[in-house]
């Protein structure tokens, strides 16, 4: 993870205080002897991390992260339609620093939201993560939406986007808002127009977009979806994606679409030469059609069939072609599955055309499960002197108590990478749902 710049240090600490005024206002308005009451569940998971990897030149590093994800939702405050949500995470290396630092961490979120008893208005005040139309952003701010009896909507929304740089001096965001028209009826259509504006201290960062966005229904098994964005900063589409599916009956499910994007439009522009990636050309531009279909041929038994034509503006990386086909089987009463899959790639250049196997399985014995994944690559050109990767990762877990559960995993790599890749983890996970007092 990158360095945490000093305005990055100003936006992780304003979301705390700018809450704890909000929730103090809110409380106050309250009826006395209600604001202790609330529905209060936790969630802690604890990972435990260890691996070494020995690199082709022989080098052996050693790894031991321990890592720490907690979340807490308080619901019905005061018996309002009102709840208050964390999530953050730590981590601290018991062994050699496996990122800048032997400790890092984040609130990721911390927010205040109302929702209407009825479902047609929301809010939330905070650091939350916000996708809504063209956002899809973590920020520091409001959030409000409402919708009218006869299906048209807006969603307005600002604060400061919340943003860690690789770079030790350069500041984040200034500012985020924007907004969304839309028309919604309930499993028949939904469409809408959004705005977004993000401004910075160095222009070449600022950000503005608008976009469109419809889901339809269109009979009873045909369904069409569709997104696409335009970067006014940029001049470019930044992304655009379409899509039909059709569920003719329960064993069948059919997907195909088309996807574009381009690099420049879809990212933001590096301000230091130092972190431009020389692999990706903001100039290119990348076309997709894909398709997949699902065919449960018999009870437990469903077949896959995939395929996707990827094409690049540039010669390289050039085109490519991907098909897949998969097999898989649930069992003991859907808890289960297991399978296999091959694929295969072709491509304009060498160096991107390779085959891929994998099988997996799982088996739940009452309250233990077991977990087996396998995966093979074949390259058709050699990478660092090797045309071959493989994976092998086995889990085990036990549910000590209803909101206790102990698990683990161990996993090989070989890969052009990596001469031997050992990697080991536990993980600890505890829910707890309670209620506390107050009269509701």
């Amino acid at each position: 993870m990158g360095i945490r710049t000093t305005g990055g240090l100003l936006r992780k600490s304003l979301s705390p205080a700018f809450l704890v005024v909000a929730f103090s206002l809110i409380l106050s308005a309250l009826p006395t002897g209600s604001a202790t009451a609330a529905d209060v569940t936790v969630s802690s998971k604890t990972y435990g991390l260890s691996f070494e990897r020995e690199l082709a030149g022989g080098q052996k590093d050693r790894y031991a992260p321990l890592y720490e994800y907690l979340s807490a939702d308080a619901a019905n405050l005061g018996g309002k339609p009102l709840s208050m949500h964390f999530y953050g995470w730590g981590r601290v290396d018991l062994g050699e620093e496996t990122g800048t630092g032997g400790t890092s961490g984040e609130i990721s979120s911390l927010y205040l939201e109302y929702q209407h008893p009825e479902g047609n208005a929301q809010g939330k005040l905070g650091r939350f993560f916000l996708t809504e139309g063209a956002a899809m952003d973590t920020i520091d701010g409001a959030f409000v939406k409402a919708t009218s009896p006869i299906g048209l909507g807006v969603s307005l929304y600002g604060g400061i986007p919340v943003e860690y740089s690789t770079l030790e001096n350069a500041g984040g965001g200034d500012s985020l808002f924007g907004g969304r028209i839309f028309f919604v009826r309930s499993g028949f259509a939904e469409i809408g127009a959004s705005y977004l504006k993000e401004s910075n201290s160095t222009d070449a960062l600022d950000r503005e977009l608008y976009g469109g966005d419809l889901w339809v229904r269109v009979g009873g098994p045909v369904e069409l979806t569709g997104k696409a964005y335009y970067n006014d900063s940029a001049g470019e589409m930044a992304s655009q994606r379409y899509a039909v599916r059709i569920v003719p009956g329960a064993t069948f499910d059919i997907t195909a679409g088309y996807e574009a994007y381009n690099y420049k439009g879809l990212f933001r522009s590096a301000v230091n030469p130092a972190f431009t990636f020389p692999s990706v050309d903001n100039n290119d531009d990348v076309q997709t059609i894909f398709g997949t279909v699902d065919w449960e041929f018999t009870p437990g038994w469903t077949l896959e069939v995939a395929g996707k034509n990827i094409r690049h503006d540039l010669s390289d990386p050039g085109d490519a072609n991907r098909g897949e086909v998969g097999l898989r089987r649930t069992y003991n009463d859907k808890k289960d599955v297991a399978g296999l899959s091959a694929a295969f790639v072709s491509a304009d250049r060498d160096e991107n055309e390779y085959q891929e196997y994998r099988a997996f399985a799982s088996y739940t014995p009452d309250k233990l499960r077991l977990t087996i994944d396998g995966l093979i690559q074949n390259y058709k050109q050699e990478i660092n002197g090797k045309k071959n990767a493989y994976q092998v990762v086995a889990t085990a877990g036990y549910q000590i108590l209803a909101a206790l559960q102990v698990s683990g995993n161990l996993t090989y790599t070989q890969s052009p990478n990596f001469e031997n890749d050992y990697a080991g983890l536990v993980r600890v996970s505890y829910d707890l749902a309670t209620s506390t007092g107050g009269k509701k």
